[in-house]
């Protein structure tokens, strides 16, 4: 990548609180980014090859294949939220906004995610920060001792890839089902997003593919790995920044398209994501992040020995 000004790489956002369609903020590139799109003919590749071959595949390869594929295909909708790869918005879509997680709709997440970049000040505030791990002490003295010992546990990376990933996702259903009463957009959203899941779930059964199968790999395999690059990506500090950065090799920094130099991208949401290894350089976000929310240079080998059965951080907002 050439040399370039680090002011000329506009964020992806804009400071327009509106939740109605932060989508329309996106800057999109001027040319296509060709790094992007041959990352996303493989994952397709992986995605439908798995599914076509699991007659002659055991089913101990076929799942974990298909949890890498979902998961990585979750960070190239990641890179779409944020309006790579092309200059036009619907071929974005067309490339990453198919809901192989089942879960939740690429519109509502695109939406959600990039008012998580409007005010890097909020990152972490619970009830500000959509993305938010953390609880108020106001929601900490309400819950009761059976939540108060989930979301300790989910302070543990075993915790969080299990019972948070759950329990977060759950949340986000039952805030949107209820938003859904007097939203006719998110209507709009969730019913493009249910009919796109029956496509797939019939696609499944005309391929003969195991329900439980894809469930296990596509469905809990994309949470397994959002959930992994996720878990000490932001933390509450005082000073500093609140983005941490986590050093990883192959595979997993291919599989989170270079997202765990969160720093970075927290910098330069704009920047695509084969250049954040450069950009993190350029920036210090290591140093920065050491100084802040963390750098893990053993990355994710390091949370995990660090963190699997240890809390990371305590439930409610040191604010």
């Amino acid at each position: 990548m050439r040399d370039q000004d680090l002011t000329a790489i506009e964020p992806s956002t804009s400071r327009d609180r509106s939740p109605v369609c932060p989508t329309r903020a996106v800057r999109l590139p001027s040319d296509v980014e060709w790094p992007t799109i041959v990352v996303s003919f493989v994952i397709w590749a992986l995605l439908i090859g798995t599914v076509a071959s699991h007659r002659s595949v055991p089913w101990w390869i076929t799942i974990p294949v298909l949890a890498i594929a979902s998961g990585w295909f979750a960070s190239l909708q990641h890179e779409a939220a944020h309006g790579h790869p092309t200059p036009w918005h619907a071929i974005n879509v067309a490339i990453a906004g198919a809901p192989i997680g089942f879960v939740y709709p690429f519109a509502r997440f695109t939406d959600l995610h990039l008012a998580h970049h409007l005010e890097p000040s909020l990152l972490t505030e619970p009830g500000i920060d959509n993305e938010s791990r953390y609880c108020s002490p106001e929601a900490w003295a309400r819950a009761g001792r059976l939540t108060h010992l989930a979301l300790r546990a989910e302070r543990t990376l075993v915790g969080h890839l299990t019972i948070g990933v759950i329990r977060v996702s759950l949340g986000y259903l039952s805030t949107d089902l209820r938003a859904t009463r007097r939203d006719a957009r998110l209507r709009a959203i969730w019913l493009r997003h249910l009919c796109g899941v029956a496509v797939i779930v019939e696609m499944l059964l005309l391929t003969g593919f195991p329900i439980l199968q894809y469930v296990v790999g596509a469905v809990y395999g994309r949470l397994f790995f959002t959930g992994l690059r996720t878990f000490a990506e932001h933390r509450a500090v005082m000073d500093g920044t609140r983005c941490a950065v986590v050093r990883s090799g192959l595979p997993l920094s291919m599989i989170f398209l270079n997202n765990n130099l969160h720093h970075t991208h927290h910098a330069l949401p704009g920047a695509a994501w084969y250049r954040l290894p450069q950009l993190n350089e350029q920036l210090g976000s290591d140093e920065l992040a050491r100084s802040g929310a963390g750098l893990y240079t053993g990355g994710y080998f390091e949370l995990v020995r660090r963190y699997g059965v240890r809390p990371f951080c305590q439930p409610v907002h040191p604010a």
